[in-house]
């Protein structure tokens, strides 16, 4: 006779293995062999050898592999395109209030198009001096945003270019606020929908296949080799682009033994 199954204590059923398997549902463990992540919360559990083990469906998962020759794919066509790439050093961690001090471009080749220092018409805070090195002292003279966003516009303007930035939705809220500060809310706007902004952060999380479970999204990774120098970043990413593009031979990453 077939009963119901009980509810555990978590308010999950708990099924028997042969239930589990009537109901495709598989353990991490299961899902780990097939390089595939859950990516959504637990549907039932199954004791085994008195130990308690979290079930999942098949479609709340995701393929690890598929993910990471989506980065692979990305980066070989970023670097076979007319890309640059985009890094800011600010005066903090706010992208609506906080102010540029170095705005730096390059391109898929590591050629510097810009790279410029910025005074922020503000102090720069000792924290955020910490971290990139710049002073007060430093950008004293320097161009105004204003002044710097000609020359930003036309190094990011050309037919199909995309703009990489490693946390595009950081540096890109800063620009817009700073483009708005100069010109205007709408002008700003406008601006930033006309360049193709590329996130390199995400793509990233696609190749390490790490999951932010309170997030509910990749995990977000520092960048490796970066310096807090804007150029020097820049080109950070372009080796991480490199790197990523050049994995397409190497074996898949085993999620657990990578770390930050």
């Amino acid at each position: 006779m077939t009963t119901s199954p009980a509810v555990a204590p978590e308010g999950l059923p708990r099924l028997t293995w042969r239930q589990a398997n009537a109901r495709d549902l598989r353990t991490k463990g299961q899902l780990a062999k097939r390089r595939r992540l859950p990516v959504r919360p637990p549907v039932a559990l199954v004791v085994i050898d008195g130990r308690e083990f979290e079930l999942y469906r098949d479609h709340d998962t995701i393929d690890l592999e598929a993910e990471r020759w989506r980065a692979i794919r990305w980066a070989d066509a970023m670097l076979r395109s007319n890309a640059v790439i985009l890094d800011t050093e600010t005066t903090g961690t706010d992208p609506n209030t906080d102010r540029a001090v170095q705005v730096s471009v390059v391109d898929m080749r590591g050629d510097v198009l810009l790279d410029t220092l910025v005074d922020p018409g503000v102090p720069i805070p000792a924290d955020a001096s910490a971290i990139h090195g710049y002073h007060d002292r430093d950008v004293a003279g320097q161009p105004a945003f204003g002044e710097v966003l000609p020359q930003l516009s036309t190094v990011l303007t050309a037919p199909d270019r995309p703009v990489i930035v490693y946390n595009s939705r950081y540096d890109g809220r800063l620009l817009r606020a700073e483009v708005a500060r100069v010109r205007s809310l709408d002008y700003a706007m406008a601006w930033s929908r006309g360049f193709s902004w590329k996130c390199a952060m995400t793509v990233y999380g696609w190749f390490r296949g790490q999951w932010d479970e309170r997030r509910g999204d990749w995990r977000r990774h520092a960048l490796p080799g970066g310096d807090h120098n804007a150029v020097g970043d820049c080109r950070a990413v372009l080796r991480l682009i490199e790197t990523m593009a050049e994995a397409v031979d190497d074996p898949p990453l085993d999620p657990d033994a990578l770390d930050d």
